[in-house]
């Protein structure tokens, strides 16, 4: 989705240049962005085992589909 410009990459650093518009401050940003990584990786194991995900599913989505390293390039 574009949110500004022509950018449409899914990443943490364009949510930072538009966090203003949205009336949030790049420091509460900042804020959300950690507490959904901890969210995440806190309750990983959980919510596969509660989907009933293969262990080769489980991998095939973590970090590629769930927290993928190019999204949270800063």
């Amino acid at each position: 989705m574009r949110i500004v410009g022509d950018n449409n990459l899914s990443q943490f650093k364009t949510c930072l240049m538009v966090a203003p518009k949205f009336l949030i401050s790049k420091s509460e940003a900042f804020g959300i962005f950690e507490h959904q990584i901890s969210v995440i990786g806190q309750n990983w194991q959980v919510v596969c085992d509660e989907a009933e995900l293969s262990e080769i599913d489980r991998q095939l989505f973590w970090r590629r589909q769930f927290l993928n390293p190019f999204s949270v390039i800063e």
